[in-house]
């Protein structure tokens, strides 16, 4: 069996959010918002920035013109309203769509967002509807590009002297910690569900030694 290793401890985790926090700059208040939404959420990134564009090119065909980017302003005001995330099933692996409820931190991250996203856009005109445009907006007030997601990751874990990981870790993180804390026989299924897995072989990856158990067992032996 294989250990796994793509997630972030406590202590890095605590370290990675706290680097983020203490930046007083709009970008990392908007990285720090979407990053702790995934961790909360276990959601994946397709959902904030959108699906793959090759994969998605792929799945619908070449020169087919691609609508690639993820939750909208509408899904955030949505989602406040019902607690549970309101967002494309296209945008989701498969276009599975399945209900995602939203904790107190996951609905402040929205709520922060919505903000960010309004202060940055009050004098803007996007060429769609303004309910229609992306949550996450870039500099230019584009949509945030998944590359730029995965960058803006990689940045801060450099900054925070954490193991580097993509914002995908930040599901696997949201599992790991729940297995850890949860005293439920149904624990894995919970996983399962909350993560929309299909199949709980799918989940079990979860159930693998990680890294912090082996420190302990090697702590344990000397």
């Amino acid at each position: 069996m294989e250990t796994f290793e793509k997630y972030f401890t406590e202590a890095e985790e605590r370290q990675l959010f706290r680097t983020v926090k203490r930046v007083d700059a709009w970008e990392a208040k908007r990285d720090y918002f979407w990053m702790m939404l995934m961790r909360q959420t276990g959601v994946r990134l397709s959902v904030l920035a959108g699906p793959d564009p090759r994969k998605l090119a792929k799945k619908r065909g070449e020169g087919v013109q691609l609508d690639v980017f993820g939750l909208r302003l509408i899904d955030a005001q949505e989602s406040l309203d019902t607690e549970y995330l309101q967002y494309r099933g296209e945008t989701n692996k498969r276009d599975k769509q399945y209900p995602i409820y939203l904790n107190k931190t996951a609905r402040n991250c929205l709520k922060g967002l919505i903000a960010i996203h309004k202060k940055n856009t009050a004098d803007h005109v996007f060429d769609v509807p303004r309910l229609e445009s992306a949550l996450i907006l870039s500099r230019r007030r584009e949509p945030l590009k998944r590359r730029s997601f995965q960058d803006r990751m990689s940045d801060w874990c450099k900054e925070a002297g954490v193991t580097v990981g993509s914002p995908h870790w930040l599901r696997h993180t949201w599992a790991k910690r729940y297995l850890e804390r949860s005293t439920s026989p149904d624990a894995l299924r919970h996983v399962q569900a909350v993560l929309g897995h299909s199949n709980l072989n799918t989940t079990s990856v979860y159930t693998a030694p990680d890294k912090e158990t082996l420190k302990r067992a090697m702590q344990v032996a000397q």
